[in-house]
Order: structure tokens, then C-alpha cells, then sequence
């Protein structure tokens, strides 16, 4: 592919240095603003060149990590690796801002919005991949479904990292077959439980290609299948480990739970702190293992209605919170549909996927019109489109902040409380 040298003008959405060259758009990785780098045009996608960096000829950004990751140039596990953690949460309020620049005055509270940093060595989930043909687990690199060996990792667990080598050697013995690893542990690492998922067109997995205990340094404390569906075959050991929050939680393996370790308790009680402790009918929308509802049910003791189409989080949610309504295997959009006439004295959480709010679910939340939404976006596009909608069917935004759950990467979270125009202000806490 061809090479140019560019003048990086921003950072952009997907993390990307933005810069122009002979009347074309290029977005480049490992690029940052002020930089002047060479580049390797890579695609042309709606007629933006898509490249990556490859030699930094300028003065490097401030921001510029000096001793990157020595996977860095392959592995696809993270894709800021060139970028020091703490200046990587200042840029992605730039990102933030920028992915709202349709939206003037999002875009603006965004830019001013404050952000919560992490440390490294974060991730209680990870997924890991593993070649037969090659003997190699690790993840994917760039663009590609080419496995690389990790013998280190900055953002995986500690535990983790110890046990791959064995890990890697008993997969070697027992896994024919190309599978993915699940790992999960609970916030301080004394808890962990694996699992080989079947891909999704990969053939079946036999219980004997989970490796056994006694092959494992650092292992698990069980392992067991995952089927393509995430259903579970046990094998041996525990299949959840137990998150330590004011409100004890049960996660299974195979679940999703927020990624983060350091920053798990702080969103437990930031999230308390904003619902406040008015008592009123709730409804967690996207509740996974109950995480956002046992918040709220800190706060105080409410009526709780969980939503979650994963049935195995949705039976850990109910086990998590006991007194809670759980509407198994029901999307949002579903729950509300069949949830009759609710009064508009309550309150909606939803922590949807990348993709943000369908259309109808915006749709039928104007319809309800509940007192307050909390709302957990992990992509600041669709979060200011959802919002923007919201706000023009009556709703107001009272709290704002970002959140840096995943360190060198370019995702950041968006934390953020809007409430009906006609509803009385907020008794919880909305700014430090």
C-alpha cells in the first residue's frame, strides 16, 4: 500500500488521527494531534483513506507513550497502546466532544464534562483466542483473525497473565479445535473462574479439551463450555465468582459485568449517590446480573423491575436481588410493551450496547415519560442521539460526566441523569 507523510490536525471518533492531504481524508492509527507522521494508506472507506502509523517524524505529542507495550505493533488488544493511560483519559474527552459535533450544545457539556481515570492491569473479564494450528493464545491482531502470543499484558488481571503459559501448554494437549477462552474474576483477584466457548460456525467442543486442575498454575477455580448460545456445560470447580459491593453479586461466567476492577465500586456508589434515596418504583432496562438495579436498591429499598434477555444473568439477577420483578429473556422494548399503563413517578435505568437506544425504545420511554433516567452509554454517539431525542420529547439534562473504563483503548463511557421537564428537581447528588 502507498505511504504519505500527514499533518494530524484532531482525534476523532474510533480513536484516530484525522488529517488532509490532496483534497482526501485520512484517519490514521497511532497518530496524534500536532504530529507529523508517515503513514500506510490501508482502505478507502466512504471515501475516507483509512492507514496507520509508521514512523513518528515530528516531536511526539506530550501524550505519547515512550515504552509501549512490546505487543504493541500486532496485538489487537488494546488499540491505544502508544498513548500514556493518564493522557489517554484528557483525549477522550476530545473524542467524546467530537463524536457530538452535530449537536453544538452536547457537544459542548461533553468537552467541559469531567472524566474518571483507572489504573492498568484492570480487566476482571477478558476473552482470549486460541490457535491449534500455531499452539497460540492470546488475542487478535490488528484487522485480522491471525492469533499473537501475550507473554505480558498491561491491561489483563495479574492472575490471568501468570496462568498462560500453563494455559497455553494444556490447550496445547487437550483443545483440537479453535476456540475462545472466557475468563472472569471478582475485584481483588482471589476468585476466577474460565471457560472454552464453541465459535459460533466451530465444531463441537468435548469436555475433554477443558484442561484439568492439576495442570494449571495460577488457574481457575473451575472451568467448564460455553456453547455459541451461552449455555453452560459445567465441567469441574465453581462456574461464578461473587463481587464484593455494599450489595454482594453473583456473576456467572459467560455474564457481562462492567470490565473494570479499580472502578466497579466507585460506579456501585456513584450511582447510588445520583438515584438518591427517594424509595420510587424502578426499572433497570438492561439489568445484566443486576448490577445498576442493586445500586438503586442501595440507595433504598424501591419496587425493582429488571429487564434481561440473557437468561443465565437474568436467573443471577434474581438471585442477587431476590425482591426484585426479573422479566427473563425480555428486551427493553418488550418489558414496556407488556408492562401495561406505569406511573410516571419512577424511575428508568438503561445501560445500553454500543448501538445505543432503538428507535422504538426511545419511542415508547417518551411515551411513559418516567420522573428521571439514568443512563450508562458506552459510546458517546449514540448517547448524544439518544439524548438529543430525549430531550426534545420534554426531558432536561441534569448530570453529566465521563467515565475511562477501558485504559488504552480509545472507549470511554458516558454517566449521565436526564429528568422529565415537568418533574420536581432531583434529591440525589449530581456534581463532586
Amino acid at each position: 500500500m502507498a505511504h504519505v507523510e500527514l499533518d494530524i490536525t484532531k482525534i476523532v471518533g474510533g480513536g484516530r488521527g484525522m488529517a488532509h492531504h490532496e483534497g482526501q481524508v485520512f484517519m490514521v492509527s497511532g497518530a496524534l494531534p500536532g504530529e507529523r507522521v508517515r503513514a500506510e494508506s490501508l482502505a478507502r472507506k466512504h471515501g475516507i483513506i483509512e492507514g496507520k502509523t509508521l514512523e513518528v517524524l515530528s516531536t511526539p505529542h506530550a501524550g505519547r507513550e515512550p515504552d509501549p507495550c512490546p505487543h504493541a505493533p500486532q496485538c489487537g488488544g488494546c488499540d491505544w497502546p502508544h498513548i500514556i493511560p493518564e493522557a489517554g483519559s484528557a483525549l477522550k474527552i476530545e473524542i467524546a466532544a467530537e463524536s457530538a459535533r452535530g449537536l453544538p450544545e452536547l457537544s459542548r457539556l461533553l468537552r467541559e464534562a469531567p472524566i474518571k481515570a483507572s489504573p492498568m492491569a484492570y480487566r476482571l473479564r477478558a476473552r482470549l483466542h486460541w490457535d491449534p494450528d500455531q499452539k497460540v493464545l492470546g488475542f487478535y491482531r490488528h484487522r485480522s483473525n491471525t492469533v499473537e502470543t501475550i507473554l505480558q499484558c498491561r491491561i489483563l488481571s495479574p492472575r490471568l497473565v501468570r496462568c498462560l503459559p500453563s494455559l497455553t501448554e494444556a490447550f496445547a494437549r487437550t483443545c483440537p479445535h479453535p476456540v475462545d477462552l472466557e475468563w472472569l474474576e471478582n475485584l481483588d483477584g482471589s476468585q476466577a473462574v474460565a471457560a472454552i466457548k464453541r465459535l459460533p460456525r466451530g465444531p463441537e467442543v468435548p469436555v475433554s479439551a477443558v484442561p484439568t486442575a492439576d495442570t494449571l498454575d495460577n488457574g481457575p477455580d473451575g472451568f467448564h463450555l460455553l456453547e455459541a448460545s451461552d449455555t453452560l456445560k459445567r465441567v469441574w470447580g465453581r462456574d461464578h465468582v461473587r463481587m464484593a459491593l455494599p450489595t454482594p453479586l453473583e456473576v456467572p461466567i459467560g455474564a457481562f459485568f462492567q470490565g473494570n476492577r479499580h472502578l466497579v465500586p466507585w460506579l456501585f456508589q456513584r450511582v447510588t449517590e445520583l438515584i438518591g434515596p427517594a424509595p420510587v418504583p424502578t426499572f433497570d432496562l438492561f439489568a445484566g446480573v443486576g448490577f445498576l438495579g442493586a445500586a438503586a436498591n442501595h440507595a433504598s429499598e424501591r419496587p425493582l423491575v429488571l429487564a434481561e434477555t440473557c437468561r443465565s444473568s437474568g436467573r443471577a439477577a434474581q438471585r442477587n436481588l431476590p425482591n426484585a420483578a426479573v422479566r427473563f429473556g425480555r428486551s427493553a422494548e418488550e418489558t414496556l410493551r407488556r408492562s401495561g399503563r406505569i406511573p410516571k413517578n419512577t424511575l428508568a435505568i438503561v445501560d445500553p450496547p454500543r448501538a445505543g437506544l432503538s428507535k422504538d425504545l426511545r419511542r415508547r420511554l417518551a411515551a411513559w415519560h418516567p420522573d428521571r433516567l439514568l443512563m450508562l452509554a458506552c459510546d458517546p454517539a449514540t448517547w448524544a442521539r439518544d439524548t438529543a431525542d430525549l430531550m426534545d420529547k420534554g426531558y432536561r439534562l441534569t448530570h453529566l460526566e465521563l467515565i475511562d473504563l477501558f485504559p488504552s483503548t480509545h472507549h470511554v463511557e458516558v454517566l449521565s441523569v436526564l429528568e422529565a421537564n415537568d418533574s420536581a428537581p432531583s434529591t440525589g447528588k449530581t456534581r463532586d
